[in-house]
Order: C-alpha cells, then structure tokens, then sequence
C-alpha cells in the first residue's frame, strides 16, 4: 500500500556557501562539509543513487549508522547533511539551521506498507493497515514543522 513519496531535504547554514537558497543542486551538496549514513545503509544507497544521476560522488567527513547520529551532527554547525523530509516530523530543523528541498535530480523515492498475504492474518497487520487506509501520510508529512524549510 503507498504511503509517500520520500523527498530529501539539505540540512545546512549559510556558512557552508549556499546563501539563503530555495533549493539545493545534489552537484552542490557533494561539495559541502557532509555527514551521512554509512554506504551499508539502504538509506544512504538511495542517497548515492541520487548523487550518481547527477554525475558526483559524494565525499562526506563523517559516517554514521544513525539519523539522530546526523541531527547532532549538523546541530554543531561544522557539516550539513540530507535527510528524509519525513525526519523533520521527528527530529526539526536544528536551530540556525536550514532545511533545503534537494534538486536535479528531484526524484522521490516511494515509501509503502507491505503485509504478507497469510491466513490467518496478523490482527496488528489489519489494524495498521486500516489506519494507514484512513490516513493521507503525504498531506501530513507535507505540512513540515516550524518555517525554516525553504520551497
């Protein structure tokens, strides 16, 4: 069942030579001071997927298995990073902080609910499903928290 689509986002300050952007180049943020999940992470596969379209390799300082990992990090102001815009639901945008919707490419990437099809079937499995059924987790996600998000 679709949920969303995921679009990433740019966690920077004007220090790192974006001055006040709208949106962010992945060409461009391959030249920023970065901190990413680690490349055995699906996550950070989906990002260097997205690096490759745009012809750069990413080469980021430092490496981390953890999202909460990459917030502390940016909160220090020393790296920037991208991230899910889901995460902002959860962690905001660090003080002094930007979030910058990432372009060129802009692919999102779609983020489902999969159940396995068995009889008996798991009653927290229709449960969730029901709910997710209800629910438009693309609008809710789309209303990002605070107003530092740029686009």
């Amino acid at each position: 069942m679709p949920l969303y689509e995921e679009r990433y986002v740019l966690l920077t300050d004007v220090a790192h030579g974006l001055d006040q952007p709208t949106e962010a180049t992945w060409a461009e943020a391959s030249r920023l001071p970065l901190c990413l999940l680690t490349e055995a992470m699906q996550g950070r596969r989906v990002l260097d997927e997205q690096f490759a379209e745009a012809g750069v390799r990413p080469s980021p300082r430092v490496e981390t298995d953890s999202v909460a990992a990459l917030f502390a990090h940016v909160r220090t102001g020393r790296w920037a990073s991208i991230v899910p815009h889901a995460w902002l639901h959860v962690f905001g945008v660090p003080h002094g902080m930007r979030a910058v919707p990432m372009t060129e490419p802009d692919r999102a990437v779609p983020v489902g609910l999969v159940v396995s099809a068995r009889e008996p079937g798991s009653v927290m499995a229709r449960a969730l499903t029901e709910v997710a059924r209800r629910t438009d987790v693309a609008a809710l996600l789309d209303r990002l928290p605070g107003d530092q998000l740029v686009g």
